[in-house]
């Protein structure tokens, strides 16, 4: 079944998954971010890379994230192919940059902004590119 979905909704999944790494990117930027790859729209996969300058700081910012539901590994590399398989696009990358800033630059206790990281969640509950 995977493999009848992955080639029947793979190439749109695929599009939408890198649309959304390179807004959610480009809006991380926009906030003062260290977000690599800027000169060549900011990926060309499913991952977005803030560089941080090495493991010490990254896991910071990574642990910080967590404590707000935001999963980022120690690089700090943020995917978006879970996010997009529930459906969000373009406008909740910009809401999750946001959400992001409000833990990272803005210092606002993660648990104040887990909150709002489940609200938005709870709005994409289904499951995209797949069969009905």
């Amino acid at each position: 079944m995977a493999l009848a979905e992955m080639k029947a909704f793979g190439r749109r999944y695929a599009r939408q998954i890198v649309m959304n790494a390179q807004v959610l990117g480009k809006a991380l930027d926009e906030h003062g971010f260290p977000v690599s790859g800027r000169n060549y729209g900011y990926t060309k996969s499913h991952q977005v890379f803030l560089d941080y300058g090495g493991y010490k700081q990254g896991r910071r910012v990574a642990q910080k994230l967590e404590k707000a539901n935001i999963i980022a590994d120690c690089g700090v590399r943020l995917g978006v192919c879970e996010i997009t398989r529930r459906g969000m696009k373009e406008k909740e990358m910009q809401e999750i940059a946001e959400l992001i800033k409000r833990v990272v630059v803005d210092d606002e206790e993660p648990s104040v902004v887990k909150r709002d990281v489940i609200k938005l969640i709870k709005e994409f509950r289904g499951v995209e590119f797949c069969f009905k």
